[in-house]
């Protein structure tokens, strides 16, 4: 759990950036490239120089990407729009280049600057989206996530077990947008430090509790806890010093092994020292009655509750839970029976199988509380924050129902069409073009609805299992993915999708990269998204939603027809996006940027 909370800060940059010494090393081999390209070549053979790294090695690709982007870069470093946008200099490039990634740049400005007649709208919406954005992340998620990384720490000093809950502690609190701002503020005066010569150490030093007064008690206004902070750290900031000097030989450690020995075992090191650092300092300022510290009252992060307040407060939890296991009832024939049982399938939620799921929820939901009732995680129900305040609805989501079999053809289309929208939109922001993606020509990608429906139906008997769960996904998702690539290049003679080049891939038909975002999806889909889906679709009325489904597959049907004569082929279909003179394309571009 620690590993992941800090691998997690590091992708999202929200910390241990020298941790990224491996990510920093290819970036300078990159560089190192585009110079000697460019100096030896110029921009004229860029064909040249693509044709070169597709003949030597394909999985070059990355390498040559950032080639012809520095090129095609330089060959507008002239031009008014990069006077304006230039990115190689300065801090403010920096936070903008981490969220900002080139090619969509690009493609972006194209796209603003087509329906804005003027380059320079399109220069002054880009500035302001860009900075927008930038500064919506660098507050809202990255600063904030080092409190909910310092809430995940604390816990796990005192208790065996961490729920991944606890990542959405600050939501469920409706506390998410004050601990933003309380970061902010500390970032800000980070900032003046930085600027003031001499004072940033003292200014960090001094405000390095702020992470943990917030995830200790996330009502603190932003000027108290600032204050509170310096106040304790009165006296202390030369220790807080000392331990980070204490610190200096993992950091050479892991700039020695490219930051592997960082993300394996230094950074959750480091966040636990300064955890240690904070209950001390924590005991010492609340003893010496420091004015503020009255705030701090969460006493169950630093010791475990008595057996006899457990067993009181979680009295329901222990009943429920030693209760036989509910039968289903309402389902005669031995087929419902086993379709309910193994797929999670049935033909109408009727009252006894709702009423069976009511109570698989209620029991689940006394589950998730078994380890707090053990002692053996944080008690929530007896954190100072009430109850009453907590979103109940990310409390826990019954995902263990039953799908009646309407439900799942609507989901099917749900599912379709929106991997259908991810492709256009993800390829309007690649090569700013509306293309429509898919072997069939409406508006769905069946091996998205295909692959929801197979996950939600195949895996009914691991849907308690989360891990087991994912690891099945991805392997069910990529045998799919990849007989129905193989049986599309049979049957039409064309590919719909190539992931050579990817790292891990199989004969370019499925890829580790991509089987991962399924797995990812499929986590998403299951515990979330389907329930929600579902709860929606069960108050549309039978004799409305009947007609629906019927409608949807007669026209999915026709489409398959259709497309079997004439299957949905072209530019960025079945082409190649780098090769614009592909013989076998035919051009089915909805709509392109010029």
């Amino acid at each position: 759990m620690y590993v992941a909370a800090c691998l997690f800060a590091l992708i999202i940059q929200s910390e241990f950036l020298t941790s990224d010494n491996l990510i920093s090393v290819r970036r300078q081999v990159i560089t190192d490239t585009i110079d000697a390209v460019y100096e030896f070549t110029g921009v004229q053979d860029i064909k040249r120089i693509e044709n070169a790294y597709t003949t030597i090695d394909q999985d070059a690709d990355s390498l040559y990407t950032g080639i012809e982007q520095a090129l095609y870069n330089k060959s507008f470093e002239n031009e008014q729009v990069n006077e304006m946008f230039g990115r190689t200099r300065g801090i403010l490039n920096q936070v903008i280049n981490y969220v900002v990634e080139d090619t969509i740049f690009s493609n972006l400005y194209s796209i603003i600057v087509q329906y804005a007649g003027s380059e320079s709208i399109a220069q002054i919406i880009m500035a302001t989206g860009m900075l927008l954005f930038a500064g919506f992340t660098w507050i809202y998620i990255r600063n904030v996530y080092v409190a909910v990384s310092r809430r995940i720490f604390l816990e796990g000093r005192v208790y065996s077990k961490v729920p991944f809950s606890r990542y959405l502690y600050l939501v469920r609190v409706k506390r998410w947008t004050r601990a933003s701002l309380v970061m902010a503020l500390k970032t800000l005066f980070e900032i003046i430090g930085i600027m003031s010569v001499g004072l940033f150490p003292v200014i960090h030093c001094g405000l390095i509790l702020v992470p943990y007064i917030i995830a200790e008690n996330p009502d603190v206004r932003p000027v108290e806890a600032l204050k509170l902070s310096w106040r304790m750290m009165r006296g202390n900031k030369r220790k807080v010093f000392a331990l980070f000097m204490s610190l200096m030989g993992w950091y050479v450690l892991g700039f020695f092994t490219l930051g592997i020995a960082n993300i394996l075992y230094a950074n959750p090191y480091f966040v636990c020292c300064y955890t240690e650092f904070y209950t001390k300092v924590r005991k010492y300022a609340k003893d010496k009655k420091i004015p503020g510290t009255e705030i701090l009252n969460d006493e169950y992060l630093f010791a475990t509750a008595e057996t006899e307040v457990l067993e009181e407060k979680y009295s329901d939890v222990i009943e429920t839970l030693k209760k036989p296991a509910v039968e289903l009832e309402g389902i005669d024939t031995p087929h419902e029976r086993f379709f309910a049982k193994n797929l999670g399938v049935v033909l109408w939620n009727n009252k006894d199988e709702i009423e069976y799921e009511n109570r698989e929820s209620l029991k689940l939901k006394m589950q998730t509380y078994a380890s707090e009732a053990k002692g053996l995680s944080y008690p929530s129900r007896l954190s100072p924050i009430p109850e009453t305040r907590k979103i109940p609805s990310l409390e826990n989501i019954h995902y263990l129902r039953h799908y009646s079999v309407l439900s799942l053809v609507i989901m099917f289309f749900i599912f379709s069409n929106f991997g259908w929208m991810w492709e256009l939109l993800y390829y309007f922001l690649m090569k700013g073009k509306l293309i429509n993606r898919g072997v069939l020509h409406g508006p769905w990608l069946p091996i998205y609805g295909v692959g929801g429906l197979i996950v939600l139906t195949l895996l009914t008997r691991v849907r308690k299992r989360p891990f087991i769960f994912f690891v099945s996904a991805v392997t069910l998702c990529g045998t799919v993915e990849y007989f129905t690539g193989w049986a599309l290049e049979e049957i039409f003679g064309a590919q719909w999708w190539n992931y050579d080049g990817y790292f891990l891939n199989l004969h370019g038909r499925i890829c580790a990269e991509g089987l991962f975002v399924f797995g990812i999806c499929a986590l998403a889909f299951i515990y979330v998204l389907a329930p929600l889906l579902d709860n929606m679709i069960r108050k549309i009325n039978r004799r409305v939603l009947l007609p629906l489904a019927l409608t949807l597959l007669l026209v999915l049907a026709a489409d398959i027809v259709y497309s079997k004569m004439v299957p949905n082929t072209g530019y960025g279909i079945t082409g190649n996006f780098d090769q614009d003179e592909d013989p076998v394309a035919i051009e089915t571009v909805i709509e392109e940027t010029v």
